[in-house]
């Protein structure tokens, strides 16, 4: 009987554990798209310089992101300590933005600052296979999940072609 709740308590870990990590890869993707459609190309000479940037950007978003974990999860927790999970999320965390980071970054070293519309593909391509997984899981029909990842991509590069408008 006592073995029972701690599996059901084990699998809801689990959950936790993935979902942070997917939560992660998800808004590196979508940080970096947005961060690489609004680097100037004149500044892409070098593809060391550019995949620099790329990588620092994304170590910095999940380094700011585990410090507000962290922070957040000592406000919430019993005598400000972290919970047992904690660390399991926080490399999950660190998982998903190392995953998102080496597919932003690896087409530019390997091709070159010309590969950046690769990089950002990969990260649409992520985003969009994601969304799909989602839509799958609710169930809809393939159509239904197409669709909606339709409108997953809609909204991503309308955000991006809003940014751009704006200059930045």
């Amino acid at each position: 009987m006592s073995a029972e709740p701690v599996q059901h308590d084990d699998t809801a870990q689990v959950r936790e554990v993935w979902r942070e990590g997917i939560t992660m890869a998800l808004y590196i993707s979508l940080s970096q798209v947005a961060v690489m459609a609004a680097l100037p190309t004149n500044r892409a000479a070098e593809s060391s310089t550019l995949a620099l940037t790329i990588a620092l950007t994304s170590v910095g978003l999940v380094l700011a992101h585990q410090i507000a974990f962290r922070m957040s999860s000592r406000l919430i927790a019993e005598g400000s300590r972290l919970e047992p999970i904690a660390p399991r999320i926080l490399r999950a965390q660190l998982i998903g933005g190392g995953f998102v980071t080496l597919l932003a970054v690896l087409p530019v070293l390997v091709f070159g600052p010309g590969a950046l519309w690769l990089s950002e593909a990969l990260l649409l391509l992520f985003i969009m296979v994601v969304g799909y997984l989602v839509a799958r899981s609710a169930p809809m029909s393939r159509l239904r999940s197409l669709l909606y990842v339709g409108g997953v991509a809609i909204v991503v590069v309308g955000v991006l072609v809003i940014k751009n408008l704006a200059g930045h």
